[in-house]
């Protein structure tokens, strides 16, 4: 039986801080295949939580999108949010953690991890585990998006085909924030809203809303939110009507085109990169993450950060109008 990342990487991983039960992650993305329109669909479904799910989730999204590639029955693969938002990436209070950050004071808890620990889950899981399957699936991707569509989440909607997003959608991703501008899919970015956007959006850690995101040609469609639904399924539909050969087809020129512009090597500064940022020295005064979250709980952390910028720049909605 194939093991998971979690199960490989447990004795780096700091698991006690760490969601990896099979059974759980999949309660937290949601997999379904309706036969008769040739629509398989990953719905991420822990609302409570802002769709934020466990780092070990998102190798599950990976494999679900592997495995809906290789059924005939399957011809377009839609990505959806229960409640509120699409998705707000990884649960933060497992970052660091899934690197080797490890709680405690002893001084095995002390040690910065080896660049090592950064590589193997940079590129296993947040790399070739869920975008990579994306980016390269053959078969039509959408993503239906309201509300936030953060972190790894937006790392979907950067790989996916279309977004179909409502007038409140935000997409942006808080490494950014936690880290600096952290090669995140960095070539996607590039090819999806150009370089002048894409310095605008990292160096200033703000989040694009929907109308901008179709101006600059990362969403593909905005629409009202009660639409939405029936918008994703026109597209959905629309799509199926295509042969599954020629739909196959199609989608592997396409990505032919995409590696002669340099996508294999963009997309490995993501996980390469990443080591870097994930081992950034901070000087006296500056924002820290993980010391923050550790000594003031993560949404008390993040409503700090947002309010040493002014509105435009914040990620959350409630703290931007607050002022």
């Amino acid at each position: 039986m194939k093991k998971t990342e979690a199960e490989l990487l447990e004795h780096q991983w700091d698991v006690e801080n760490m969601e990896v039960d099979p059974e759980v992650l999949a309660k937290y993305v949601r997999y379904d295949v309706d036969e008769e329109r040739s629509v398989a669909t990953i719905t991420f479904d822990r609302p409570e939580r802002l769709n934020a799910i466990p780092v070990a989730a998102f190798e599950r999204v990976g494999d679900l999108v592997r495995e809906a590639e290789t059924d005939d029955r399957v011809k377009v693969i839609v990505f959806k949010g229960e409640g509120e938002h699409f998705g707000t990436g990884a649960d933060a209070a497992e970052l660091g953690h899934y690197i080797g950050y490890r709680t405690g004071t002893d001084k095995a808890s002390r040690r910065r991890p080896a660049q090592r620990q950064r590589i193997l889950p940079d590129r296993n899981v947040l790399s070739s585990g869920f975008t990579r399957p994306i980016i390269e699936s053959l078969k039509a991707t959408i993503c239906q998006v309201q509300g936030y569509c953060y972190g790894g989440h937006f790392q979907i909607a950067l790989s996916a085909d279309i977004v179909i997003a409502s007038p409140d959608a935000r997409f942006t991703h808080p490494a950014f924030r936690y880290l600096g501008p952290a090669p995140q899919d960095m070539y996607h970015w590039i090819e999806k809203v150009g370089l002048t956007t894409m310095k605008d959006v990292m160096l200033t850690m703000r989040a694009i809303g929907a109308e901008e995101g179709e101006r600059k040609g990362l969403v593909t469609k905005v629409v009202e939110r009660d639409e939405l639904q029936k918008w994703v399924d026109d597209y959905a539909d629309a799509i199926a009507v295509m042969p599954l050969d020629s739909l196959m087809m199609g989608k592997s020129m396409m990505q032919v085109v995409m590696e002669a512009r340099g996508k294999g090597l963009g997309a490995m500064t993501g996980w390469v990169g990443h080591g870097w940022a994930t081992n950034v020295s901070f000087d006296e005064g500056d924002w820290n993450f993980l010391k923050e979250r550790r000594e003031k709980g993560i949404a008390q952390a993040l409503a700090d950060r947002d309010r040493l910028v002014a509105p435009y720049f914040r990620l959350s909605d409630t703290r931007s109008r607050e002022e």
